[in-house]
């Protein structure tokens, strides 16, 4: 299938053996690979309950029966598909650089990644007006999707926040959010990825930084543009970058801390360094956490 204008065949295909799989439980209508709230008799061993009239007689515990004299059944956690939805950043501050353009990529791949496993996928990003696929699953839906992103533009004036705001509104069922934004509006941001923590749903936040952001190198003289605001600044780098950088990775390091500590996954990424790795080393990481 032809992946125009967002991913290319090369980028997604040493990922193809990896798996999007969420950590937290969610609700879905059939079984898969996730984690679901609702018990039934298939899948993982979760529990024992009192035998009750009507219960499979195959799932009868008679080992338990011969040691207690009461009738126990087995209890299976069933597994669930998992519907995601990629919530993407598309203010000023996204175009700088190839960060938006790496956030659209990785929303692609990963993307691509739950579809393939039968999962759902959607996407939600926001600026004068609401941009929504809803999550489906399917090929179909993959060229949709992809289609979707590749009409973004990273022109907006409107925050993450909002983004997420709206998410809490639409999605109905507990599922996986992921997050990719460079974070600039961080506190009221975080404020609203913890609300979806709360609400149930797996939210996992991308962390996008140009590398020009994350090491100032930009040369001799430069004028600093605030992409939101219009506020220009001259200013000297090699004068600068010890004190901004410093600034930086204490700003890096605390918004890494509060999402770490209410349990959300955290992963930056800087555009320009090779995307495979990194995400390959964190969808391990999740997988052998789930």
């Amino acid at each position: 299938m032809s992946r125009p204008h967002v991913v290319t065949s090369t980028e997604l295909q040493s990922l193809r053996d990896l798996e999007l799989v969420t950590k937290a439980t969610v609700e879905g209508l059939r079984q898969g690979l996730h984690r679901s709230p609702f018990h039934g008799f298939s899948a993982e061993f979760s529990q024992y309950r009192h035998y009750r009239p009507g219960d499979d007689l195959k799932y009868v515990d008679w080992k338990a029966f011969a040691r207690t004299d009461r009738i126990y059944t087995r209890q299976f956690r069933e597994t669930t598909n998992v519907s995601a939805l990629f919530a993407l950043d598309i203010s000023k501050s996204m175009n700088f650089g190839s960060k938006f353009t790496m956030a659209r990529t990785v929303a692609a791949i990963l993307g691509t990644l739950v579809l393939d496993q039968g999962d759902a996928a959607g996407v939600l990003a926001v600026d004068s007006r609401s941009h929504y696929l809803p999550a489906r699953s399917g090929h179909h839906h993959l060229r949709v999707m992809l289609a979707e992103l590749a009409s973004l533009e990273p022109a907006g004036s409107v925050s993450i926040a909002e983004t997420l705001r709206r998410a809490a509104a639409i999605l109905k069922r507990r599922g996986l959010v992921v997050v990719i934004s460079d974070l600039y509006e961080d506190e009221e941001s975080i404020g609203q990825i913890r609300r979806l923590a709360r609400m149930g749903h797996d939210v996992v936040v991308i962390h996008t930084l140009a590398r020009e952001e994350y090491t100032l190198d930009v040369g001799g003289a430069a004028e600093l543009v605030d992409l939101e605001s219009g506020g220009r600044l001259m200013v000297q780098p090699s004068e600068v970058r010890e004190p901004y950088l410093k600034a930086l990775h204490r700003w890096i390091a605390d918004v890494q801390q509060q999402l770490r500590r209410d349990g959300i996954d955290y992963l930056r990424l800087i555009a320009g360094e090779p995307l495979e790795p990194a995400l390959r080393r964190f969808l391990v990481a999740r997988r052998g956490a789930a």
